[in-house]
């Protein structure tokens, strides 16, 4: 059972319109806004004249870190952009004990809803950190103005607490447990039923109206703020689909819309555990949101040395336990995944 004394408490959160604009009314003097260029040349005019502003250029702790007497010069930071700025928002705040606001431009990834950063060591990713925000502000113009990929890359950080209960139930059967992780039923089946919310919900979602928006945002509360209320456990909130993103990243050295490999990656965990339910293949047909290797800059070839070394990267990285561990690698592995992933991107 779910232990009463731990309790899901996700960050105050705010929905609304025009939210952007009531910054200038608590931005401090000493405030930098941590955000990419692209996004700040969209929305610049409605922050306060001559603010700081730093473009995010680096996830890689070792040259975050030259960058924290900069930053101790200030007292707040706002995150203003996708899961990288507010990553790296919360990082700074954490470093040097800045008041933190976060404000995603769109909903692509649950970032905004952890306390660590995922930062990157030697092209390996790390969550560290620890970072809470006064709000996050979820601005429906804003997210529904970012083009349609960002937001429905978001769905990635919903499905993948399907294939994480999968591997968590696989590795529970196998006896294989973390003694830490010992597996829960009802954390497993509170975390599916985001995942039943985001497929009855697919044409809000389809739409990224208000309810579409919500959905999302709803299991991103949960899949944020769970992994440290039930006790750092992330079982119930990914596993091998979010191991082959890693993998893949690392491989290619490329940053990655979050969404694209880590459905890619859902994919393969589906057909790993022969769970690839007709529920999800409609969904997938329903949306116009394509994670081919040629979506994402890089090739199938790309995708063959991610899964061919993804068990070595599994056990190297230490993470836990599931169908990573001891699926066999097969050229027929990558056709079937080639083959589902055309037939639902229409290829």
């Amino acid at each position: 059972m779910i232990s009463s004394i731990n309790k899901f408490n996700p960050f105050p959160t705010i929905a609304g319109y025009n939210l952007v604009d009531e910054l200038k009314n608590f931005i401090v003097s000493d405030t930098c806004i941590i955000t990419m260029k692209d996004i700040w040349e969209l929305y610049n005019h409605r922050f306060p004249k001559n603010i700081d502003v730093y473009f995010v250029h680096t996830l890689e702790e070792i040259e975050l870190d030259k960058e924290i007497e900069k930053f101790n010069n200030y007292k707040m930071v706002i995150g203003f952009g996708g899961g990288q700025a507010l990553d790296i928002a919360k990082y700074f705040s954490w470093k040097c004990n800045l008041s933190l606001f976060q404000f995603p431009t769109s909903i692509s990834v649950d970032a905004v809803f952890g306390h660590r950063s995922g930062i990157r060591r030697g092209g390996n990713v790390n969550y560290i950190g620890w970072a809470i925000p006064e709000s996050v502000f979820i601005d429906y113009e804003i997210i529904q103005s970012a083009p349609s990929i960002f937001n429905y890359s978001g769905i990635g950080d919903v499905l993948c607490f399907y294939t994480g209960v999968l591997d968590w139930q696989f590795a529970n059967k196998k006896n294989k447990c973390e003694q830490k992780w010992k597996y829960n039923s009802e954390l497993a089946a509170e975390s599916l039923k985001y995942v039943d919310d985001l497929l009855d919900n697919i044409e809000h979602v389809k739409t990224m109206n208000e309810r579409g928006i919500d959905t999302i945002v709803r299991a991103h509360q949960w899949g944020g703020n769970s992994f440290y209320s039930s006790g750092w456990n992330p079982r119930h909130i990914e596993g091998i689909e979010h191991f082959f993103f890693y993998n893949l990243e690392f491989l290619t050295n490329k940053k990655f819309i979050h969404g694209q490999p880590v459905c890619l990656g859902f994919i393969l965990g589906c057909l790993l555990h022969n769970k690839l339910e007709d529920k999800f293949l409609d969904f997938f047909k329903s949306l116009d949101f394509n994670f081919t290797p040629d979506a994402m800059n890089i090739n199938w070839n790309d995708v063959d040395n991610a899964l061919s070394t993804l068990k070595n990267y599994i056990e190297k990285n230490n993470l836990w336990y599931g169908i990573g561990n001891e699926f066999e690698y097969s050229s027929s592995l990558l056709d079937q995944l080639r083959d589902t992933v055309h037939s639902l991107n229409k290829i």
